[in-house]
């Protein structure tokens, strides 16, 4: 059987690989056109029913409907006749080991070596309000109450023909890096907590969250701007664990205004933005309701910290390759 490295261990690889292809030319931003890039985005949504979904670990929390709808955003950068590096973004809560190595599979299939598991990387911008049960661990699907073919179908095939569409779209064009602050955009979840820390080491931060966002932008040699993806801290946690729509929440919906923004400027590409969660457990967003209004909302909140202290956890914890199908 193959083994496959483990995610942050893609997900240095890669960023490693696109620092690199930034920089080559010493420089942030390359501009001679020597690129070859692709995007490309396809839906993910899943079964949108009658589902547990992935985040609370709420079992009470079962799909009914679709707020927005999910999709997975791929972004290829490569260069002429050699190194390429494939980034997925997907509206989901996070990415999974065994939807990875069917991905790879698939794409062996179509393409031989040219993707593997060396310069794939597969994320999520996780949202709490999508479908479950498309994990390979247990202590993931014990709220879906097992594997969920469907959730798992919906990622894999949407990831495979995103990433198809991204490649079958590869053409000349620049790669541009930017950082700046987002203000009024997240909120610290616990202040009291970080003033636990020493004054000497607050002292060092301007605010009690990191406000920087870094964005890439890719533009199109004859087209102009085709894209973008960023990374920015905040949970995904906006639509409350009592929500029963499908969402990509917070970060599903920004890139959603992004592209219909995008399409009302009559840019020719409309499909491919995407938001990635960076230090997640560092901030929530600041649409959530007021603590001292809400009593029921406090026992959720540490109650839903507790769970993920648990998975956490138990996350770490080798219970082999058995999965409950």
């Amino acid at each position: 059987m193959m083994e496959f490295p483990t995610v942050p261990y893609l997900m240095r690889v890669c960023t490693l690989l696109l620092l690199i292809l930034l920089m080559k030319s010493g420089i942030a931003v390359y501009s001679n056109f020597d690129y070859l890039i692709g995007l490309g985005s396809y839906d993910i949504t899943g079964p949108a029913a009658d589902v547990n979904m992935m985040g609370y670990a709420n079992t009470e929390q079962v799909a009914s409907g679709v707020h927005l709808r999910l999709r997975s955003r791929a972004f290829i950068v490569a260069e002429p006749h050699s190194n390429r590096v494939v980034f997925v973004n997907l509206d989901a809560c996070m990415a999974s080991q065994l939807v990875t190595i069917k991905v790879l599979e698939r794409l062996k299939a179509r393409y031989g070596d040219l993707y593997t598991e060396n310069n794939v990387a597969i994320s999520g911008i996780h949202t709490h309000a999508g479908p479950g049960g498309y994990l390979q661990y247990v202590v993931y699907i014990i709220t879906s109450l097992g594997f969920v073919r469907q959730s798992f179908d919906a990622l894999v095939d949407g990831i495979e023909k995103s990433i198809v569409k991204a490649h079958e779209n590869l053409r000349p064009g620049s790669i541009f890096v930017n950082k700046g602050e987002l203000l009024d955009a997240g909120v610290n979840r616990s202040p009291s907590a970080y003033l636990n820390n020493p004054a000497a080491e607050r002292s060092k931060y301007k605010y009690n969250v990191d406000k920087e966002m870094s964005l890439l932008k890719f533009v199109d040699a004859e087209w102009g701007p085709v894209g973008s993806f960023n990374w920015f801290a905040t949970h995904g946690t906006s639509m409350s664990r009592t929500n029963s729509l499908i969402s990509g929440d917070n970060k599903g919906a920004a890139a959603r205004f992004m592209e219909d923004w995008f399409e009302q400027k009559g840019s020719v590409k409309t499909d491919s933005v995407g938001f990635e969660d960076d230090s997640i457990p560092r901030r929530i967003s600041n649409i959530i309701p007021s603590l001292g209004e809400n009593r029921k909302f406090v026992f959720c909140f540490w109650l839903n910290l507790f769970i993920h202290a648990i998975t956490s956890f138990f996350s770490n914890i080798d219970l082999g390759d058995k999965i409950m199908w």
